[in-house]
Formats: structure tokens, sequence, C-alpha cells
């Protein structure tokens, strides 16, 4: 179960109880019942819209006034897109500079590539000290996600490079990069 599978089970607990009906059972509290008091059905119904927001916002708790990263048509037509393969972090940099920081959070990029090893287009590989490292799969390699080892002030490290075709796609899926459909909402 995800963390985000636990948060809905949880909601579904609140909202039950916000409408005086025991979740375990499913039965009517009695109405004499602590919980049928008012301020504690006006704190459930409040609690269960904190629990909603977190779970639109993908599990993460929105820490600020920022609304969640949204692409608008305008910043979709501004979007430059690199002819050579490069890096998720330098493709998303000018992406994240078009939103309003005042007003709206940057995109993780570990979301969009959380996405991708999702949908089968990278994989995660734990090296000998157990970190773990997203690498392109056969399916990524023919949208256009590349490798190479690089050598590094503290090592070599291998970079996942992302070519024009791949920077489209990434653009093309934002939405569903935003927004996933779970599962059981199908």
């Amino acid at each position: 179960m995800t963390e985000l599978d636990i948060m809905r089970h949880a909601k579904d607990y609140i909202d039950k109880l916000a409408q005086g009906i025991d979740p375990i059972s499913g039965q009517e509290v009695p109405e004499d019942s602590v919980i049928n008091q008012a301020r504690l059905i006006r704190c459930f119904f409040y609690v269960s819209g904190v629990l909603q927001q977190v779970i639109d916002n993908g599990g993460q708790v929105n820490r600020g006034s920022k609304a969640p990263f949204q692409m608008t048509d305008e910043m979709y037509n501004c979007i430059i897109y690199s002819a050579e393969p490069v890096m998720i972090r330098k493709f998303m940099e000018p992406v994240n500079a078009l939103a309003d920081s005042k007003m709206m959070q940057k995109i993780s990029l570990t979301k969009i590539t959380g996405w991708l090893v999702e949908k089968g287009f990278l994989f995660v590989e734990t090296d000998e000290k157990g970190h773990g490292h997203k690498l392109p799969t056969d399916a990524g390699k023919e949208l256009g996600i590349s490798s190479e080892y690089r050598p590094g002030k503290y090592g070599g490290y291998t970079a996942v490079l992302y070519n024009e075709d791949a920077q489209h796609f990434i653009i093309d899926h934002m939405e569903d990069i935003l927004h996933p459909i779970e599962p059981d909402a199908v």
C-alpha cells in the first residue's frame, strides 16, 4: 500500500466519522456519542479537506500558499527544446523558470523521472553502496533517453540524457505526470 493509498484510506475514515458512521463497522454512531458533537464533526470535515489537498498534491504537504506546478498554454508555447541531448535538470530549469515562483511551486524532477520509471522508460539500478540510479530501459532508449559515463570532481557518474524527442514526450505527457490517474479511479 502506497503512502497515497494510506492517505485516501484515512480520509475515508475521517469522512465516515464526519457523517456519524463508524468507519470499521459501517453502522451509524448513536446520537449521544461524542463523535456526533458539532465541534468534532467540523474538525473531521476540516481534516478531510486538508487530507484531500495533500492527496491532490501527490502526497506532498504544501508548506506555503504556493499552488502546485501547472503548465499554462503560455508556458507550453515558450518551451525551448534542446537539439543536443541534455540532462533532465538542464531541460526543466527553463520550464520551471516560466512558472511564477511567487505563486507556483516548481515541478520536482523526481516526479518526472518517477513517472518515467512507472511507465517503463527508466529503471532503478542499485549500486554497491546501496544508492539507486535511474537508467533508461530499452523502451526509454527508443524514446530518446540515453546514458553516458562522465568524470566528475568526486569521481565518475552516469549522466542520463534526453534528446529532443524525449523532451517533447515529457512535455506532451506533462498533464499525466502532474495528475496521474490512479488505478482505482478507472
